[in-house]
């Protein structure tokens, strides 16, 4: 791109010959905002509409640089974005967004990208030093010890990414609220003291050791794990709403050596055991799926005897109702002021947990059942499953009328 092309054409006129051009008689600011949503590429375009549009898209709010071609330097010349962040003023950046529409499955070349990515970095610290204050990166590659030094960023999304070193910790990001991390690889502990909403969907953790995750101020915490270690959840005493997901290949197992173990009652194999439920035992609102290996975590976690003592709404999958309801038990005993429960039960994974028909199941014993419980909600395939009228029997054995219980 030449300063040449940019200012190509003085005045190519409205879009009807004579007509009045109303978008054009916009006051700059509003021009400028209405340009941010569209793509840089298109944005640098429009200076070939008439005179005043010219240097406008130079001092747009926003970077969104969408297609693969503008992250390509062929032959040794500058790509688009290097030219794009040489030309433009040094306006403050709302929003910037590296979001290339690449392929990346197995067939994508990931020592280009990862290439692609050494690039990419001086425009993040270009952002950065930018003040922006919405930073979405989506891009496969590899980022080592990628480091955000930033008084002004809000909100950061990251995808695609296989993250090492200390590439997640944002403690010199003092204003950093938001933390969007979608299907990376995670090996290294996230740390923020600003951080309240976190968000991690689709990902996998370390095989090999477990990270921490400190954030004491969070308010909303998911987590949805394809694999690896679980984490270590640091305290939490601002959590409002919490999702735990660990499902299919979770690594945690237990010290029993049957790697297909769902929680025998041992100790996890891994002496830097995880610690999930204590970190979220000030949540008022709470979903906990898990399946498979992650179970043993959940049940030495049970050992703790954390109490959940603001949880008003909660969510559980089958794994609730493994070895004699444990789970479901140690909640109804936990949540004194517990108003919805919601059973999510999908027996399919946990056929080997048989249920002993002349068990009876009853909590009088240390009885905490939450008088304001007001609903119970059971979705399952079947009404005609064994363990349905198990839990059935607890909640009515303690004090649950039948019109409380939906099942759907």
């Amino acid at each position: 791109m030449s300063d040449e092309r940019l200012n190509d054409e003085e005045n190519m006129g409205t879009a009807v010959d004579g007509g009045e051009d109303r978008i054009g008689a916009l006051p700059g600011d509003l021009l400028r905002y209405l340009m941010s949503f569209l793509p840089s590429r298109d944005a640098v375009r429009t200076c070939v509409l008439a005179k005043r549009w010219r240097t406008l898209w130079k001092s747009v709010p926003a970077l969104r640089v969408y297609d693969p071609e503008s992250y390509d330097c062929a032959h040794g010349s500058s790509s688009f974005v290097n030219e794009l962040i040489r030309l433009r003023s040094p306006t403050p950046l709302n929003v910037c967004d590296f979001s290339p529409d690449v392929d990346d499955d197995a067939n994508y070349d990931f020592d280009r990208a990862d290439k692609a990515f050494r690039r990419m970095e001086p425009w993040i610290q270009y952002a950065v030093s930018c003040q922006v204050r919405v930073l979405r990166v989506r891009f496969p590659c590899r980022a080592t010890n990628m480091t955000l030094i930033s008084p002004h960023l809000k909100r950061l999304e990251l995808c695609d990414i296989e993250l090492e070193g200390c590439s997640l910790d944002f403690s010199s990001c003092e204003v950093l609220e938001e933390l969007e991390i979608i299907n990376c690889h995670i090996f290294a502990n996230i740390s923020s003291r600003s951080l309240k909403n976190l968000n991690i969907r689709g990902f996998s953790f370390d095989f090999d050791t477990r990270i921490h995750i400190i954030a004491p101020n969070l308010i909303t915490c998911r987590l949805a794990a394809a694999s690896g270690l679980t984490p270590v959840l640091h305290s939490m005493p601002s959590l409002v709403t919490a999702s735990i997901s660990l499902r299919g290949a979770c690594m945690d197992c237990c010290n029993c050596g049957n790697l297909s173990c769902g929680g025998c009652g041992g100790q996890t194999a891994n002496n830097n055991s995880s610690l999930v439920l204590k970190s979220l035992s000030g949540a008022t609102n709470l979903e906990v799926t898990i399946s498979g290996r992650a179970m043993s975590i959940f049940r030495n976690n049970l050992k703790w005897g954390p109490m959940f003592s603001k949880l008003k709404t909660l969510l559980l999958s089958e794994w609730c109702v493994a070895d004699d309801f444990a789970g479901l038990v140690y909640f109804l005993q936990h949540s004194p002021i517990l108003e919805s429960l919601t059973l999510q039960l999908d027996f399919g994974t946990h056929k080997k947990h048989l249920i002993k028909k002349d068990k009876s199941y009853s909590l009088r014993e240390q009885s905490l059942l939450s008088k304001h419980l007001k609903i119970v909600k059971i979705i399952c395939v079947t009404k005609e499953d064994a363990r349905v009228h198990h839990v059935l029997e607890i909640l009515r054995t303690n004090g649950v009328p039948s019109e409380q219980i939906d099942i759907q």
